[in-house]
């Protein structure tokens, strides 16, 4: 049976399956990491004495420091392979949040969430690299898709977490249980391969600088790093401005539960499952045009139900929006290893995606002091937040470059096409 015939679930060796594997998993303990803060800020807000929007605020340096550590883990990728900073990152991010539990201030919670963003930063950089070229071309969407949304397992995983232990022994447990991932670093050193198409670029230019001069002499490199960036600023926008207060949104400005926030995070996240899935296969038939705009429009009609327009519907529109306003992100891994030639992938693959997030790290805050300076409910101010990135996502993708990157035959194979 020729490639082309095989299931293209029988194609990838045990090697890519291992290295897919270490990067999917590292992905969901990375989003169950940088989740549970999310799910304990109003606990934290209390014990500390600080408000709402302080609390808010430590997601922009947690943000911000993910554009440093992403950019550490490129170069690092580009120069020594994608293997070590990803092993590395799950390390420091584990270790960095699980010193928050032992936290005897505020200024403690915001130095070490700030420290933790440099690892979260590295882990997607180096592990979305790795899985994307390690795996076989031809299925590269339906990889995409579920990678990315192994995020949403995190979270969902975190819900769980917030709604089993914070009621019975305190939100300072939970970050007992998000060190335990650095145990991950183990299996990775042990029984994942390099990545293929690192070595084979590596062969052909051994000595090949890795400094940031062959990434600005490289043709329509600079222009793709401009449009990623800002696609990816507007789909991170529009996911932080879903999740950054939606603790608050349901336990405040709703009156509702615990329980009702763990239901909420957990049909959100298993909608962004199914979509990051359905979104990935799709790029591949039909394009990433239409994975993107088709879910994104669809996001800035149901954001009503989302934000509790009607509370009997509150839970619908957390799948939906999960779906809709999250999944697409199951594009991303795919899209962005396309963009860039192997020789400088790692470096710009992890420039653009972080470089996204920085003006999202301000989202969660700027709702949480418009909703405290009484400019609008927080319902409001989130659910027109949400619209706007939405349709700001969907015309980013319109104007997304069309012509080939300047690569190899074998490197083209793996690229993604916008639209058929």
């Amino acid at each position: 049976m020729s490639t082309a015939q095989m299931p293209w679930w029988k194609e990838p060796t045990k090697g890519q399956w291992a290295s897919f594997g270490a990067a999917w998993f590292g992905w969901v303990m990375d989003a169950f990491d940088f989740t549970v803060f999310l799910a304990v800020m109003p606990q934290i807000a209390k014990e500390f004495g600080v408000s709402t929007t302080a609390t808010a605020a430590i997601i922009a340096p947690t943000l911000l420091m993910r554009l440093v550590g992403g950019v550490a883990a490129g170069w690092a990728g580009d120069r020594w392979g994608r293997k070590l900073p990803l092993m590395l990152s799950v390390i420091w991010f584990a270790v960095c949040n699980g010193i928050i539990a032992f936290a005897p201030s505020f200024l403690w919670i915001l130095v070490l969430r700030t420290l933790f963003g440099f690892g979260m930063g590295a882990e997607w950089t180096s592990g979305a690299t790795l899985a994307m070229e390690n795996w076989p071309a031809r299925s590269r969407g339906i990889a995409s898709g579920v990678l990315q949304g192994s995020w949403a397992i995190g979270f969902l995983l975190a819900g769980q977490a917030y709604g089993l232990i914070v009621p019975h022994y305190g939100w300072r447990a939970l970050f007992v249980v998000a060190a335990l991932p650095a145990l991950l670093a183990f299996p990775i050193r042990f029984f994942v391969p390099e990545s293929a198409e690192w070595k084979k670029a590596k062969e052909k230019q051994p000595e090949a600088s890795v400094s940031w001069k062959s990434v600005v002499k490289t043709p329509g490199v600079l222009s793709r790093i401009a449009w990623g960036s800002a696609a990816m600023a507007a789909g991170f926008g529009g996911y932080y401005a879903l999740v950054g207060n939606y603790s608050p949104l349901v336990q405040s400005a709703l009156g509702l539960t615990i329980a009702d926030y763990a239901r909420g995070t957990s049909l959100f996240n298993a909608g962004m499952l199914i979509g990051a899935v359905v979104c990935g296969w799709l790029a591949m038939r039909l394009g990433v045009i239409a994975a993107v705009v088709v879910p994104a429009l669809g996001m800035a009609i149901v954001v009503p139900l989302y934000v509790g327009w009607q509370p009997d519907l509150l839970l619908l529109g957390a799948f939906l929006a999960g779906m809709l306003g999250a999944g697409y992100s199951g594009v991303s891994p795919l899209l962005l290893t396309g963009l860039f030639p192997a020789s400088i992938r790692a470096r710009c693959v992890g420039l653009v995606y972080h470089l996204g997030a920085v003006p999202a790290a301000f989202v969660p805050m700027a709702i949480a002091a418009a909703a405290d300076a009484k400019l609008a409910s927080l319902p409001i101010v989130m659910g027109v937040t949400i619209a706007v990135f939405q349709v700001a996502m969907a015309a980013m993708i319109m104007l997304a470059p069309t012509e080939a990157p300047k690569e190899s035959a074998e490197e083209a194979a793996g690229s993604v096409a916008l639209a058929h």
